[in-house]
């Protein structure tokens, strides 16, 4: 199972609201991974961050739309072979997570491994990762560390260190 965080225009696209250029470096290496779980038959499930209305005051709508966007690179497969859960803070809200639970149970207690990529580390890659950590307990939980990334290189190492005392494997494949 592969879970993919907040792949959007906000953070990718030169143009988003929060875009670096850290990016440019998981980009291609994320859009390799989702190719490879649609041709292994991995379920692909990933979150979209939607701004709340408080967001409205402080830039223009169309602003936040664009940014709320798929980036160009991930739309078509992500839409094509992805699950949605949407968000308006770091990890998927009780509902959605309960929508997960049903949806996955059974192939997560099967015993299917549960790989995390996507941005940013230190927030909503770690966020999420505890939601499902918290669902499921005993489920194989990884983090390549090649296929997330945050706007600060000492709070992804940091974050990558946590995660991997709460029982989260980091694995190094440059695929």
């Amino acid at each position: 199972m592969l879970i993919a965080i907040d792949l959007q225009n906000d953070i990718f696209d030169p143009s988003g609201q929060r875009y670096v250029e850290w990016t440019q470096k998981v980009r291609d290496r994320i859009e390799n991974r989702i190719h490879k779980a649609v041709k292994d038959n991995e379920s692909i499930i990933y979150t979209k961050n939607l701004y709340p209305d408080f967001e409205h005051e402080k830039r223009t709508t169309e602003s936040i739309r664009f940014d709320e966007k798929l980036f160009c690179q991930y739309r078509e497969l992500l839409g094509a072979y992805g699950d949605e859960y949407a968000k308006t803070f770091y990890g998927i809200p009780p509902a959605e997570a309960l929508r997960f639970e049903e949806k996955y149970k059974d192939e997560i207690e099967s015993g299917c491994h549960i790989e995390f990529i996507g941005v940013e580390t230190n927030i909503c890659v770690l966020a999420n990762i505890v939601v499902v950590q918290n669902i499921f307990p005993h489920a194989s939980i990884k983090v390549n560390k090649h296929l997330v990334a945050s706007k600060n290189d000492d709070l992804h190492d940091k974050t990558l260190e946590i995660l991997s005392n709460m029982n989260v494997a980091i694995i190094e494949t440059a695929d």
